[in-house]
């Protein structure tokens, strides 16, 4: 490490170091260093850590990890700054002490430089793996992410070293975390992106969504039964692991033997930077406008600004609808009816999971007893996203901007599923097995006037998040249907809605104790692999199978005691699941991290009341169960909700529509689906706090893949228009090309 920057006496001369008439001893020195520091870092842990104001650089809710990537560069900055100043009032010379730290001679740490590159290396190109590239596309991607890597990595060393040198003695190695750190952090989004597809900031970014720090209900929502307490300490370990391990390789004499001064290590990233606008450039040339999109895409980190090519392969400036909302006053029909309503959600499950093999019952069921629907689809990719469509009747581009309203305000009006019912006067009860407080699932899904349900239970808060959580998932599912069936039985004859959401098919995948699963041969370890074979998915798979198993057994009992109590025959029941589960199908584990239909595909099952005429559909999906409520009650139809009534038939089908705000490594915030094509967009900050001006067309796929005819953005506007022809004038007040460079 350098020696405090030297400087100069009264008349000019350099001191040697000793300085004369100084304004401030030496002592003082660390104060100011580690002051700066401290005071750069104070925002970021009020706002965050102590849920206070939030300074206008340090982001909303939400982004707790981008916010951690800010305060690093600020406490970095503050404790250089701090330094500065000390110096300053010190009466020290900063010029030519400047002069001498970039000339001497810098220990350059080889082997930390070449682990860090290796492993951002590997890290970028796992975001390649997912797309069609071809492979000299590919050779060239990855020679370019290599060098922005080494300029990334060299940048980094450079900002610590300097910190380093402007901090006290004892102070010098602490910058130095940060550069150790480095590596472990791009290992942990190298994992994120193997198992979920999703960069490591996205999932960060979730554990302060709901206004404040929750790491235990993250944890619990994640399948992860370990308690907070344990992951805080194991992050702390692994920080002082890989700094003494980055000390020890800078120790090593053979791995420090060549030495620069550190002006020649700037003049060589400068270099090597040229190197990446040089590849970046001669790409456009040749590459393919696919490979040029997706792979600039793909990354958060970018050195040739001016280079980007567009977003997508047409840009759109777009005006959504404003939200549907059921403000109106009008009454259900006089002579409409006030059938039970059931509505059993189930988690993660896939529609092709309704199977005879392991949920008999239900499909049973859904081919006798329910309406035909064709392919059906979740609102979103992701459970809070889902039921917020589900029960607002609209696409979840305004589910972050209700929750970061709830955030402020702490209320939330009615969603129009519930404001329906309460008209109409039903009694209405809500039982959960999970906590409705993650992500704000409880405010967006059933607002705030909680006092409208007659009961609304969730999950104890607590150690529940982490010590038998997951093992008490059945047994707690088994109480929310009995507690259902008993409040029937001192319930009117009709006019009662419930809600029972299940959780035993979320990842790690439980059934009760007593429960003889259908298959014995199932994944019994912890975790995926990252590198899966055949086998090891469809072990998973059969755990996951037997978990559906146990639903449809807890699902043929209540309705077997429906049928006793005599409510069945009139009742509406639906059997649906909030999103997908993927089984390494596109590369990924589970779900939030595309929408592709693994991931977004769902069971809706609805048997009707008898006598309700129910004609069959091509597809459906949940933006469409508001509007069928609506038609069921005898309200008149509302047109400002995306979706239809499924009582009404149509000639053709309709375009289904889901959305995501975690987008995984595609950058997808949002797909059409219709008859066999998809469209799929993306817009700048899908985390946005409202629906975007601005989408970009990233693809249209047909049955035989990418459309790859369209050259220029009329023409790729015109086929999404052929394709999706309804769609636009659903969603949208305003729906207008873009001018773009070809």
């Amino acid at each position: 490490m350098l020696p405090i920057w030297p400087g100069r006496d009264t008349t000019g001369n350099r001191s040697g170091g000793c300085v004369m008439n100084r304004k401030l001893s030496d002592r003082w020195h660390g104060p100011f260093w580690l002051g700066g520091a401290l005071l750069a870092l104070l925002p970021f842990l009020i706002a965050v850590g102590f849920d206070g104001p939030r300074a206008p650089w340090v982001k909303g809710a939400g982004s707790f990890g981008d916010n951690v990537v800010l305060a690093i560069w600020w406490t970095l900055g503050g404790a250089a700054l701090g330094g500065l100043a000390w110096i300053k009032l010190s009466g020290r010379s900063m010029t030519g002490s400047f002069r001498r730290w970039c000339g001497e001679k810098h220990k350059f740490h080889w082997m930390w430089f070449i682990l860090s590159l290796g492993v951002y290396g590997v890290h970028n190109y796992l975001f390649l793996a997912g797309f069609r590239f071809t492979q000299f596309e590919k050779m060239s991607t990855m020679f370019g992410r290599i060098l922005t890597g080494a300029v990334v990595v060299g940048v980094y060393w450079l900002a610590c070293g300097l910190a380093g040198a402007l901090a006290p003695k004892r102070m010098r190695r602490w910058p130095w975390v940060v550069a150790a750190f480095l590596p472990f952090v791009m290992l942990a989004d190298f994992v994120a992106i193997l198992y979920w597809k999703n960069p490591v900031v996205n999932l960060l970014n979730q554990l302060d969504e709901e206004g404040s720090f929750d790491l235990g209900a993250n944890l619990a929502s994640s399948g992860v039964a370990v308690p907070p307490w344990a992951v805080v300490v194991g992050f702390l370990l692994i920080v002082w692991a890989f700094y003494l391990m980055f000390h020890w390789l800078a120790d090593r004499n053979w791995a420090s033997r060549v030495q620069m001064p550190r002006w020649i290590a700037v003049v060589f990233l400068v270099g090597i930077w040229g190197g990446v606008w040089a590849e970046k450039a001669v790409g456009t040339g040749w590459k393919s406008r696919n490979a040029q999109r997706w792979g600039h895409n793909a990354y958060d980190v970018h050195l040739t600004r001016g280079l980007e090519p567009p977003l997508g392969v047409a840009e759109f400036q777009v005006k959504f609808f404003p939200k549907a909302l059921s403000t109106d006053e009008s009454r259900p029909a006089e002579d409409g009816k006030r059938p039970d309503i059931f509505i059993i959600m189930m988690e993660s499950t896939r529609q092709d999971a309704i199977a005879p093999e392991h949920a008999p019952f239900l499909t049973h069921f859904r081919d006798e007893e329910c309406q035909d629907l064709g392919r059906t689809w979740a609102a979103s990719n992701s459970t809070a996203l889902s039921w917020y469509g589900l029960f607002h009747g609209v696409l979840p581009v305004y589910w972050a901007g209700e929750k970061a309203s709830y955030v402020r305000t702490k209320e939330l009006a009615t969603p129009a599923w519930f404001d329906l019912l309460k008209r109409a006067e039903y009694r209405m009860e809500i039982r959960t097995v999970c906590d409705l407080s993650y992500r704000n699932m409880g405010a967006t899904s059933f607002g705030t006037q909680q006092n409208v349900f007659k009961a609304y239970t969730e999950s104890p808060v607590g150690d529940i998040h982490w010590q038998d959580y997951y093992e008490q998932i059945p047994k707690r599912e088994k109480e929310s249907f009995a507690s259902t069936l008993k409040a029937l039985q001192v319930s009117p004859s009709s006019g009662n809605f419930h809600f029972i959401a299940v959780d035993s098919t979320h990842y790690g995948y439980r059934w009760h104790e007593d429960f003889d699963p259908p298959y014995t041969d199932y994944h019994d370890d912890a975790g995926v692999p990252g590198f899966p074979n055949d086998e090891d998915i469809a072990s998973i798979k059969r755990r996951y199978h037997n978990s559906v198993a146990w639903v449809d057994f807890q699902v043929e009992e209540f309705v077997v005691e429906l049928k006793r109590q005599g409510r069945y025959d009139d009742s509406v029941i639906i059997v649906t699941g909030d999103h997908g589960e993927e089984f390494y199908e596109n590369g990924s584990w589970f779900h939030s991290s595309s929408l592709l239909p693994a991931q977004t595909q769902v069971p809706i099952l609805i048997k009707w009341p008898k006598g309700v005429e129910a004609p069959p559909q091509s597809s459906a999906s949940h933006l469409d169960l508001v509007p069928s409520l609506r038609d069921l009650l005898g309200f008149p139809a509302d047109p400002g909700f995306p979706g239809r009534s499924l009582l009404q038939p149509l000639d053709e089908e309709r375009t289904q529509m889901t959305f995501a705000c975690n987008t995984g490594v595609s950058g997808v915030c949002m797909a059409w689906y219709r008859d066999g094509w998809v469209a799929t967009f993306r817009w700048e900050n899908p985390f946005s706090y409202g629906p975007p001006d601005q989408i970009h067309l990233d693809d249209i796929i047909g049955p035989e893949g990418s459309a790859l005819e369209p050259v220029e953005p009329v023409d790729w506007q015109a086929l999404l228009l052929e394709k999706f022809p309804d769609a636009p004038y659903r969603l949208f007040e305003e729906f207008n090309l873009s001018v773009q460079d070809p």
